[in-house]
């Protein structure tokens, strides 16, 4: 068992040695091997097993990933070797929150119930940027559900402006009233 929270710091802590951009390139590759073990979980499933010799998978590592820079390809080998890789997303979260908070980055979440204008978009973008003093890395998501509104995430916080929320308080407010 690891911890993925160290394990993430100390991959951080190894991308700042490499310079100015070391940070930048890491997390930028280490998204996209992410995103392919979460669109691919078998494959990672598959590197974890003990049935498959540790020397076959790091083989199968070095042909997926060995044109990524050595010390990530090392550190999804080091993983692999403790049968770890289903704790990867957790460390690239690990290694993007240290990331977040040494660059001042706030990540935020929109759900919209239809696409959001590009105008809007980047109203809101250039709103989060003024509240929060810094950059921000925005999500936006379409749930048909909410019928109108907004949610927002941001900072753990969630401010909720939907139709759907405000209809089902009045629901129930309206079913607890005794008439």
């Amino acid at each position: 068992m690891i911890a993925p929270e160290e394990y993430g710091a100390a991959l951080y802590t190894l991308a700042k040695s490499e310079g100015e951009n070391g940070p930048v390139n890491y997390l930028q590759t280490l998204r996209a091997i992410d995103s392919l073990f979460r669109e691919q979980p078998e494959y990672g499933k598959l590197l974890d097993s003990p049935a498959i010799m540790t020397e076959k998978r790091l083989c199968l590592i070095d042909d997926a990933f060995g044109m990524c820079e050595q010390n990530i390809l090392n550190f999804i080998k080091i993983l692999c070797e403790k049968h770890a890789l289903y704790q990867l997303h957790a460390c690239v979260t690990a290694f993007v929150k240290r990331y977040n908070e040494e660059h001042s980055v706030t990540e935020a979440t929109c759900v919209t119930a239809r696409e959001m204008t590009q105008a809007q978009h980047e109203a809101l973008y250039r709103r989060l940027c003024d509240i929060t003093g810094g950059e921000v890395q925005l999500t936006v998501k379409v749930d048909p559900a909410l019928i109108g509104g907004i949610v927002l995430l941001v900072n753990g916080r969630q401010l909720d402006g939907s139709v759907k929320t405000r209809l089902d308080t009045f629901r129930s407010r309206l079913a607890e009233t005794i008439v």
